[in-house]
């Protein structure tokens, strides 16, 4: 007579219908959660593996950030320093300036390398504190004075102001490099800042009269190093400005207005 087995099956082995009892049950399924527990275990080792692997590159990318920066900081200082050395007159003095301003430039770069790379070591660590939104606009306005004054750009204000619980210094730096980027644009003539306030976030506005955006450029605005080919900066400052905004309940968005670009920062109202 041919035996007939059940539809069981445990580890390639099959279990005769009529010695299903109780017993054989509870050894069944206690060899096949050990099984499943030795599966899950390892998974639990390989994901933990990979995050170490993940978290250690992320540290030598930001070591190896940081020492860009210092080799490139070390000359541009020794540099500035023999430039004021030497005697400007009539005939040097336009391309003494020259390169000044293409030190100056350099010396940008090294500073935001700096700034990105702590960003980067830090972005999980954001200190959030309730701030006035005042205390960040106007923080950000002083750091941007003279390139305000230089420009003769007009700032208006149109805004209650609240509290938002969020890093001061990292989200200051977020609104500097959005108002920098629109300082950067040749047709500025003015730059609005203004909010917005519901049960559910907190939100900056700030809005430019330079032109607006093309519209192939809206998907990359946001990739760090991404520079659109009238650009002047270093493709650096709105990546960065996404990454602390979003490291603090937030995020942002950008449009087109009838003049120019509108940025929207959201902060949601997290408990």
């Amino acid at each position: 007579m041919k035996t007939h087995l059940a539809p069981w099956e445990s580890n390639n082995f099959f279990i005769p219908a009529y010695l299903l009892n109780s017993q054989v049950l509870l050894f069944s399924f206690s060899l096949l959660f050990s099984i499943l527990e030795d599966k899950i275990y390892k998974i639990f080792i390989e994901l933990v593996e990979a995050r170490e692997l993940v978290e250690k590159n992320s540290k030598k990318q930001t070591q190896n950030l940081e020492d860009i920066a210092h080799q490139i900081k070390t000359p541009i200082t020794s540099m500035f320093f023999d430039l004021e050395m030497i005697d400007k007159d009539e005939d040097n003095k336009k391309e003494i300036e020259g390169l000044e301003l293409q030190l100056e430039r350099l010396n940008s770069l090294a500073d935001i390398l700096l700034k990105l790379s702590s960003l980067d070591a830090n972005v999980d660590k954001m200190e959030k504190n309730e701030v006035l939104i005042s205390e960040i606009i106007e923080y950000a306005l002083d750091i941007l004075r003279k390139s305000i004054d230089e420009k003769n750009i007009k700032i208006i204000f149109d805004y209650e102001d609240s509290e938002i619980k969020v890093d001061y210094y990292w989200v200051s730096e977020a609104l500097i490099n959005i108002i920098k980027n629109a300082l950067s644009l040749d047709r500025l003539t003015k730059i609005k800042i203004s909010t917005n306030k519901n049960p559910i976030y907190t939100e900056i506005i700030i809005e430019d009269d330079g032109g607006g955006i093309k519209e192939e450029n809206f998907k990359k605005i946001f990739e760090r190093f991404y520079k659109s080919p009238d650009s002047k900066g270093f493709g650096i400052g709105l990546a960065m400005a996404k990454s602390i905004i979003e490291a603090n309940n937030g995020d942002i968005s950008v449009k087109n207005g009838k003049d120019g670009a509108i940025f929207k920062i959201k902060f949601y109202n997290v408990t």
